[in-house]
C-alpha cells in the first residue's frame, strides 16, 4: 500500500484529510508538528502534504530539510494552508513544493491532486 504523509496542527483538518483520503488505497502517516513530519518522512511516504503553519517550523521549512535529503528530492509534496498570501505561495515555491491546497479541502481538489501525484 502506498504511504501519504499528512502534517498539520490542526487535529479537525487532520481528520478531515484522513476521512477524504479514506476512498484511496493510502496508509496514512499523521504529524502535528514539523519535527513530527522529518522523523515520519524517514518512513518513505510516497506524497506529503504539509501545512503551512505550524508551531515549530513552517512547511516551507519542513520541505526544505526534505528537499536536502536524496530520499525526498523528488517525492511530491503539497502545501495545505487557509491563506493565500504572495509571500506565502512564494515561500512554497521557492522551498521546492510541488503544489497547493486551500483550506478548506474540497474533495474534488484533493482528488486531482491525488490523481496527478499517485496515478
Amino acid at each position: 500500500m502506498r504511504k501519504v504523509l499528512i502534517a498539520d496542527d490542526d487535529f479537525i483538518s487532520i481528520e478531515v484529510l484522513k476521512a477524504m483520503l479514506a476512498s484511496f488505497e493510502v496508509d496514512l502517516l499523521v504529524a502535528m508538528t514539523g519535527e513530527e513530519a522529518l522523523n515520519l518522512a524517514e518512513q518513505g511516504p510516497e506524497l506529503i502534504f504539509l501545512d503551512y503553519e505550524m508551531p515549530d517550523m513552517s512547511g516551507a521549512e519542513v520541505c526544505q530539510h526534505l528537499r536536502r535529503t536524496e530520499k525526498h528530492k523528488t517525492t511530491p509534496i503539497i502545501a495545505i494552508t487557509s491563506h493565500q498570501s504572495a509571500s506565502e505561495m512564494s515561500a512554497c515555491r521557492e522551498a521546492g513544493m510541488d503544489a497547493t491546497l486551500h483550506k478548506p479541502v474540497s474533495p474534488e481538489a484533493l482528488s486531482e491532486l491525488m490523481s496527478e501525484y499517485l496515478p
